[in-house]
């Protein structure tokens, strides 16, 4: 091989070589830390709940022969809810008030119906995708509860009835007759032996409310508490976990990166996140702000306890509220120990309320059974008060009042005391009884 030759495939192997570590250097991905990332928040799988699991009945109302009956049992609501969720429903139109020629109340409490009431409206755009729904187009609404009526059964098809109570607004779809005479055969028929009998109390013009008869019996119960992982709430929240600082304070920890802050409450088990950057609000319509709500929690380890149920929504305060139920009641606690809220900002999330414990085991217990005063009796206790104006309650319920302590092993139990409650707005108070001292409502 001669000297020119020798110095061409120098050459080459140079050029070569060049190329190559180039291309590799053009080409070159390192391996990021998962912390590195740059999306928006690091999601967290938890149990994740559909539209279904979370926006759920509250109660069933029936009306026949001038007597009011209602339930509130979870295991009777979920039977009734599989049935309505296999219709099929089609032409949903709006009803006129005027065209029904009678007041609106009368027209939603009527004999020979069945109520079936859920906690706050509910926009159809969300809900149509649980209910099975034939129509291409479906007009915007939100509803409270979902009215089945005996009369209006005949023929092929027959109306099922979407009512806003506060709008006094009435939407019909129509649903194969056949289905809602064995709907109405399973669950009306004797319904008046199976459930107490409630008494139908008008507040004001535009609203009636159903109480127990009679005095009620339930159960106290307690329960042992889990705790969800505050690193893992940590981690879903900050978009960079490891540049955030934690800082000791009175009530227990907060953790911030400069803008974002977190505070974890040790005495009451809770979790307190805001943004200010957020502030600002963009309004989107009910139903993007109910399903982001839902996806939120579902991204950020939030369902650790499945007895969360939809409660409030406010479209003005861009601001949803799940609840804590048990055994089908509501619960309710001053510190927030029961709810989970959120606050939509401009882009993202403003504000995060919730607590980071979840009911494990509940406890045996002997004795525990109370007795509620009648619905006629809280009636009487409230109009009697003269700082609560009577014709402004909008709702009266049991509830479980949440109560935390400790054992005889320094385990912390919580307690949920049945007491009887009322809502003005989206506020709840305990019915003030005073006898003894007592505040809930216990005999």
């Amino acid at each position: 091989m001669n000297f020119e030759r020798a110095k061409s495939i120098i050459l080459i192997i140079l050029v070569g070589t060049s190329i190559f570590l180039t291309w590799s250097i053009w080409t070159y991905e390192p391996e990021y830390d998962l912390f590195e990332q740059s999306s928006e928040f690091i999601k967290i799988k938890s149990d994740v709940q559909i539209v279904s699991d979370v926006i759920k009945p509250v109660s069933i109302l029936f009306h026949g022969n001038g007597q009011h009956f209602k339930t509130s049992n979870p295991v009777e609501i979920n039977e009734m809810e599989k049935e309505f969720l296999q219709w099929r429903f089609s032409g949903i139109k709006e009803v006129s008030v005027k065209r029904l020629q009678r007041k609106f109340d009368d027209f939603v409490h009527e004999d020979g119906s069945i109520e079936i009431e859920f906690a706050d409206d509910i926009p159809i755009a969300l809900y149509k995708t649980v209910l099975k729904i034939t129509d291409t187009e479906v007009p915007g609404f939100s509803f409270d509860r979902i009215i089945i009526k005996q009369k209006d059964i005949s023929g092929n098809e027959s109306a099922v009835y979407f009512v806003s109570y506060d709008q006094e607004k009435i939407y019909q779809g129509m649903v194969d007759s056949k289905k809602l005479r064995n709907f109405m055969d399973s669950f009306y028929r004797g319904s008046y032996d199976k459930h107490p009998e409630y008494t139908a109390e008008t507040i004001n013009s535009k609203r009636t409310l159903f109480v127990p008869e009679n005095p009620v019996e339930i159960n106290r119960l307690e329960y042992y508490i889990d705790y969800l992982d505050i690193g893992n709430l940590k981690n879903a929240l900050f978009t960079y976990p490891k540049f955030v600082r934690q800082e000791p304070v009175s009530v227990g920890e907060e953790y911030t990166d400069g803008t974002r802050l977190m505070t974890v409450n040790k005495e009451n088990y809770l979790i307190s996140y805001i943004n200010p950057a957020q502030k600002r609000k963009l309004f989107g319509n009910s139903s993007d702000l109910l399903q982001k709500s839902i996806n939120f929690i579902n991204d950020h380890d939030g369902w650790e306890d499945n007895n969360y149920r939809f409660a409030y929504m406010s479209e003005n305060e861009q601001r949803v509220v799940f609840r804590l139920f048990v055994n089908g009641y509501p619960a309710f606690n001053e510190s927030g120990m029961t709810e989970i809220e959120q606050i939509w900002g401009k882009e993202e999330i403003y504000s995060y309320d919730r607590p980071y414990f979840s009911l494990a085991s509940v406890l045996p217990s002997e004795g525990s059974e109370m007795t509620l005063k009648s619905g006629r009796e809280v009636l009487n206790q409230l109009k009697s008060k003269d700082n609560i104006d009577f014709k402004s309650v909008e709702d009266i319920s049991i509830g479980y009042r949440l109560n935390k302590s400790l054992d005889s092993k320094l385990v912390t139990l919580v307690t949920l005391d049945p007491t009887w409650y009322y809502r003005v707005g989206d506020k709840w108070f305990i019915v003030p009884f005073e006898e003894g001292g007592d505040q809930s409502g216990l005999e």
